[in-house]
């Protein structure tokens, strides 16, 4: 069951212990602004809620040749929609919390980006085998993006498995380490190039990537609620 208490005039994300821990860890946000303004944010789950995640009964999808972009296989891709929230309840609790009015407020102020009037999207990826993805921006569309990197970092081959982070001209800048329930989170734009070079993942590397999109956005299918 999902971790309600027993006040019912309460937004249901409010009912859940879980919210304000979330609430609490986004305001520890690092604002670094080379080569674009990106944050990074640590534990931004509770460990509870997290562990929910990665319990999940769901295997990563077989992908038969990859193409260094999520969007050849899209048919494969799994998303906190209605349909699956209502299957899994630490989607629906996770989506709920994103979804809340003071969670939306809050990523605006640290971002500056209006975001209350953007429809949560919400990506569970499972990455595994050869991967990578190539350099690129994400679409006008996203009105911001936010990665929580979910997997164990204790083993050594974690290390390559983080976001890296290119200048204009496509040379390496950085890259964003990979931490088990730490965020990276940026508003797309013309400068905003990043990706993952490629190489074999040992295991699977597991994260959400959390948009609000703007009201044009066309695959309603992958949004949480459309009202």
């Amino acid at each position: 069951m999902l971790n309600r208490t027993e006040k019912k005039d309460k937004p249901i994300c409010e009912n859940f212990s879980e919210y304000n821990d979330v609430r609490k860890n986004l305001n520890n946000a690092l604002l670094i602004k080379e080569p674009f303004n990106h944050w990074t944010f640590e534990k931004v789950l509770p460990k509870n809620l997290l562990d929910k995640v990665l319990k999940l009964p769901i295997d990563p999808p077989v992908i038969n040749t990859y193409s260094g972009k999520r969007e050849t296989n899209n048919k494969t891709r799994i998303f906190f929609n209605s349909e699956n929230c209502k299957k899994y309840e630490c989607m629906e609790e996770i989506a709920e919390i994103f979804n809340s009015d003071k969670i939306v407020s809050k990523l605006s102020l640290i971002s500056g980006n209006d975001l209350s009037k953007g429809k949560l999207r919400i990506e569970y990826t499972l990455d595994t085998g050869d991967f990578w993805l190539e350099p690129h921006l994400d679409i006008k569309q996203k009105m911001i993006t936010f990665i929580i990197y979910l997997s164990s970092d204790t083993n050594d081959y974690t290390k390559d498995w983080g976001t890296t982070i290119y200048n204009k001209d496509l040379t390496l800048n950085s890259k964003i380490p990979y931490k088990q329930n730490t965020g990276f989170m940026f508003i797309p734009g013309q400068n905003t190039w990043h990706g993952i070079p490629r190489q074999y993942i040992f295991g699977v590397r597991r994260n959400l990537i959390i948009n609000y999109v703007s009201s044009d956005w066309k695959s309603i299918n992958e949004l949480y609620k459309l009202s």
